[in-house]
């Protein structure tokens, strides 16, 4: 299964995020969060996360290890990176993409 996050959507703090993403690593398919953008059936077992935040994009194929990890931890734990504590600017974003067309599989 491949997840599609945007970090960009929502405004919540860093702390706030790594609860967040925690609980959605450990049932990725029991919640709906407002930063997943898709979800896909790869046909892995293994779960990919594809984190976009801070102007990155960071994916990551986890290891059972990684993933016990990141359910308690939060995403940010596996990243190579420092991501921003604090976030504005999500509602702007949220507005631009009402938008955008959509697209479906026939077209």
């Amino acid at each position: 299964m491949k997840v599609i996050v945007d970090r960009d959507l929502c405004d919540t703090n860093l702390s706030f995020c790594q609860r967040c993403s925690a609980a959605f690593i450990r049932f990725p398919e029991g919640y709906d969060r407002h930063c997943v953008r898709d979800i896909i059936d790869d046909g892995s077992d293994r779960l990919t996360l594809e984190m976009r935040t801070d102007g990155r994009v960071l994916e990551i194929e986890l290891t059972d290890e990684e993933r016990e990890l990141a359910s308690v931890e939060g995403w940010e734990v596996l990243a190579d990176f420092d991501p921003a504590l604090f976030r504005t600017g999500a509602m702007e974003r949220w507005r631009a993409l009402r938008h955008l067309p959509t697209a479906t599989a026939d077209s």
